[in-house]
């Protein structure tokens, strides 16, 4: 199996990871409305799905604040709840299209370490 080509964009900010994966951009936070990544599926730095996208959090400003990641479970059951900073999250766009992408520089081993997030 062949993996995906990845360009690397420099070193990001604020802890995002920062790559960008071929046939996409990375897309500004500001560029983004809830409902482009509310369900997205999240996938880690070799690719690997790790989660999907549950909900947001915006602040008093509009912008999107934090986001809550599902780990685990099946259709929704038994999935492990975190909350993380939006932005640790590489949001991008397909490019010509409306697909987007969601990776973290992290594993599912380390996202289920984290505390569980009740709302």
């Amino acid at each position: 199996m062949t993996q995906p080509a990845n360009t690397q964009t420099g070193t990001g900010t604020g802890g995002a990871f920062a790559f960008v994966r071929d046939g996409y951009a990375r897309v500004e936070p500001h560029d983004l409305k809830a409902s482009d990544i509310e369900s997205a599926t999240v996938y880690g730095r070799n690719d690997e799905t790790i989660g999907t996208i549950n909900s947001l959090r915006v602040g008093t400003d509009g912008k999107i604040t934090d986001a809550v990641v599902d780990v685990g479970g099946f259709l929704g059951m038994g999935a492990h709840s975190v909350l993380l900073p939006f932005n640790q999250l590489n949001v991008q766009r397909e490019t010509g299209g409306s697909a987007v992408r969601v990776n973290l520089d992290t594993t599912k081993e380390k996202l289920k370490a984290i505390p569980q997030y009740t709302a």
